[in-house]
């Protein structure tokens, strides 16, 4: 737990960093678009090579999709205003995604963060209201995202514990018809083979017949028991053979 909290929060901050240093060079402040056209077209080929090439990419790779999706927010907020931007409300969904993808010392990283980052900036004016609210609105929202995320973690855990606990019951259940079924099978064999011997050697003609009855129904019921057995076995085999 430590070490993803260290990675996220360094990916996170490593992000905003980049983004004040990318707007703080002269030489790179006019090519801010560029970058973000670049940024999102990285973000679609990941995703288009971990479609069509999932080997190359580690099976979770959301540390990867917030750090661009947070430095593209970013560098799209600032180039619009700042903290007078029109999508400014960007930065909140962010800090909902990071919240239910991560842990909560992330979440009060990020929003620490980006405090600093627009307070750094020189657009920043405190004296402004404008800028203040929105500084406070960050503050504001990071509870809600933390509550959120909380929240969306204990019913993923709820859902897979139901998804545990069914895969359980079907199994024991498939277990038990399978022993039963095999049970029956067997105790219905030695009761026809036993009256396969009986009957030829009744002479009462009516409990011959009785007998005769009695052997066919025995017979139409282990034939439902063994199709009962092979559609259990086709039902295992199905499980087993979905990968988990």
């Amino acid at each position: 737990m430590p070490i993803r909290f260290l990675s996220h929060t360094f990916l996170l901050v490593v992000a905003v960093g980049g983004v004040y240093l990318w707007l703080s060079s002269p030489l790179l402040f006019p090519y801010t678009l560029q970058l973000v056209a670049l940024l999102v077209l990285l973000y679609l080929a990941t995703h288009w090579l971990r479609a069509h090439k999932p080997k190359l990419f580690h099976k979770n790779t959301v540390t990867m999709d917030v750090t661009l999706l947070t430095a593209m927010i970013l560098l799209l907020v600032s180039e619009t205003g700042a903290l007078t931007s029109p999508l400014f409300f960007l930065l909140y969904f962010l800090m909902f995604g990071v919240a239910m993808l991560y842990d909560i010392e992330a979440t009060l990283v990020l929003t620490g963060v980006l405090i600093l980052y627009f307070l750094l900036l020189p657009t920043t004016n405190l004296s402004d209201l404008a800028h203040l609210s929105e500084l406070l609105a960050l503050v504001m929202v990071t509870p809600l995202a933390i509550l959120t995320g909380h929240i969306y973690e204990t019913d993923l855990e709820d859902r897979r514990a139901r998804a545990l606990l069914s895969q359980h019951i079907s199994r024991e259940e498939t277990d038990t018809l399978m022993f039963l079924s095999l049970n029956l099978k067997d105790t219905l064999l030695s009761a026809l083979d036993n009256l396969s011997v009986v009957i030829p050697q009744t002479k009462i003609r009516s409990l011959h017949t009785d007998l005769e009855t009695l052997y066919q129904d025995l017979k139409t019921l282990y034939r439902s028991a063994d199709e009962l057995q092979q559609t259990l076995d086709h039902d295992s085999d199905s499980q087993n053979s979905r990968p988990s």
